[in-house]
Order: C-alpha cells, then sequence, then structure tokens
C-alpha cells in the first residue's frame, strides 16, 4: 500500500490535490499558470516538446517568462522494454521534488523543481512527470567530455571541470547524500567553454537517491566505482578522452591525498573487478594516482 503521508511532508508552499486517478502537486503561485498551460491534475493535453533532451524527450511548459521542463519518468536498460513509463510507487516525483528542495537549502546548485505529478495506468501502475525550471546556458557534463574527446575542448577545461566535479562528489558524500544514478550527463556546467571562468555545476535527476545517516566508506567507493564504470563505457563508445590526468584532477577535487587516495581507488578498482570487470577503467583509475601534479590553470 502507499503512504500518502508522505505528501503531508512536503515543503509548505506546495499544494496538493488527489484523486483515486491521479496525484498533482505544485508551487501554489504556479499551480493556476502550469494548469492554464495544459500541466495539473487531470489534464490530458500533449504538452510542446522541448529542443532540450535526457536520456527521454522531454516536455516544456512557458509561464510568461518563464521556462519549464517535464521529465517524463521511464526505466532504462531490460526494464524499458517490459514497463517503459509504467512504475508502481507513485511517490518518486514527489520525493525527487522534496529531496531537490533539501539539496537547496544545504546550498547545491540544484534546478527548482516546482510541480510533481503521477497519474493512474494499466494494471494499477502509475505514469509519473516532474516539472523543472529550465537553467539556460547550461550544457551537460557528458557533452564537455564529448567535445573532449574529439579535440575540441581546451585540456585546462578539462581539467576544471573534472576537479568542480570531483569536489561536488566529494561534498555530497559530506552531506551524506548518495546520488541514484550518479553519471556526467546528471550534472549541468555553466561556464564550461569559457577559459577564464570557473565552472559552476549544477546537479539533476535525483531519481533514487537519498540521504544515507552515517555514509560508509563502501558506499562512497561503490557510488563512485558506478560512476567509473559509466565514464569507462563513455570511453569505449568514443564519447570521454582516455586521460589519466583528467582522473587525476577528479580525486584533486574530491580532496583525497596520500594514503587516503590509494586506499579509496584500490577499494574502487576492486568494486570494478566484482562488477565483471571493466578492467581498463581500473587501470585508469589507478595510473591516475600516479598522475603528475596538473600544472595552475590558466
Amino acid at each position: 500500500m502507499t503512504d500518502w503521508s508522505e505528501l503531508e511532508r512536503l515543503p509548505a508552499d506546495i499544494l496538493t490535490q488527489r484523486t483515486s486517478r491521479a496525484v498533482f502537486s505544485a508551487r501554489g503561485d504556479l499551480a493556476a499558470p502550469l494548469a492554464a498551460a495544459g500541466f495539473s491534475l487531470n489534464s490530458l493535453a500533449e504538452l510542446p516538446a522541448s529542443e532540450l533532451a535526457g536520456r527521454n524527450p522531454l516536455g516544456e511548459i512557458v509561464v510568461g517568462d518563464q521556462r519549464f521542463l517535464v521529465r517524463y519518468f521511464a526505466h532504462g536498460g531490460l526494464l524499458r522494454w517490459l514497463t517503459g513509463r509504467r512504475y508502481w510507487n507513485p511517490l518518486r516525483p514527489f520525493r525527487e521534488l522534496a529531496l531537490s528542495r533539501r539539496l537547496i537549502a544545504l546550498g547545491f546548485r540544484v534546478p527548482e523543481v516546482v510541480a510533481a505529478r503521477a497519474r493512474k495506468s494499466r494494471g494499477g501502475t502509475w505514469e509519473l512527470e516532474l516539472v523543472s525550471r529550465r537553467l539556460e546556458g547550461s550544457v551537460d557534463l557528458g557533452s564537455v567530455l564529448l567535445r573532449g574527446s574529439r579535440g575540441t575542448l581546451a585540456p585546462a577545461i578539462e581539467r576544471r571541470c573534472a576537479r568542480a566535479f570531483g569536489a561536488l562528489v566529494r561534498d555530497l558524500h559530506r552531506r551524506e547524500f548518495l546520488h541514484g544514478d550518479l553519471t556526467p550527463r546528471n550534472v549541468l556546467v555553466e561556464g564550461a567553454t569559457l577559459p577564464a571562468a570557473e565552472p559552476r555545476l549544477w546537479l539533476i535527476d535525483l531519481d533514487g537517491s537519498k540521504f544515507v545517516v552515517g555514509l560508509s566508506a563502501e558506499l562512497r567507493a561503490k557510488n563512485l566505482s558506478r560512476l567509473w564504470r559509466h565514464v569507462a563505457r563513455m570511453q569505449a563508445a568514443g564519447q570521454a578522452p582516455r586521460a589519466p590526468r583528467l582522473c587525476a584532477e577528479f580525486l584533486r577535487g574530491y580532496g583525497t591525498s596520500g594514503r587516503a587516495r590509494r586506499e579509496l581507488v584500490s577499494e574502487i578498482s576492486e568494486q570494478f573487478r566484482r562488477a565483471r570487470g571493466w578492467h581498463g577503467a581500473a587501470e585508469l583509475l589507478e595510473r591516475a594516482v600516479g598522475a603528475r601534479r596538473s600544472q595552475p590553470l590558466s
């Protein structure tokens, strides 16, 4: 049974409506404008498609001079073919709304989530959607790495982004937060192509993420190993540069050095090997420990 009492713990400015067929939560001042644009408790209107896209197409809502993106929850991997957009748990987008607010309160850059919806589908399942503010002038970190693999991005900018990413993950772990899908595609970068600018990183797609009281070193390493396996797949597909120095910059941003770094890398490498062997990624990471300190960035 669904514990609908979770909805009562959403932020005070969020208004919620619920019927037997749908649940809708929105920031109070935006509920009516979103409804007028076609996104409400019972609306079935097809929303305009955004030119932006994540793993799946995104919708877009314009309210005055504000632009919002609509993310349609969809399974990945094998479940994509079995259940597609249908989920058993209708609370997932509402939990993400609450998580985003908590992270913002802690000082992290997260696009504001302004609405969430769950609608009954076939067989007692639900289709889920989340509305967040569009962040203009940004690209995802995966696109930055792709440019690096093609040689169209200055190495200094690559290193800056890798170090900033390491610092972001360090800060998340220090706050005992685990991102459920920690990949470069789920980080947006501002200032990624400005030679003199420090990149500002924004965290997106918090589905499956959580705070873990007493976050252990093993869970941190597991979170990092999943990230490195994803990067290894990108490298194998030519979508990221094969550069040990970038791994070293990430670890530098993460804040490890000396024995602590060697222990962390050893644990991550062991996680690789348990996960059916992305040996190339493990070797790349291990070489990063011995990489010379990068020169100061211009």
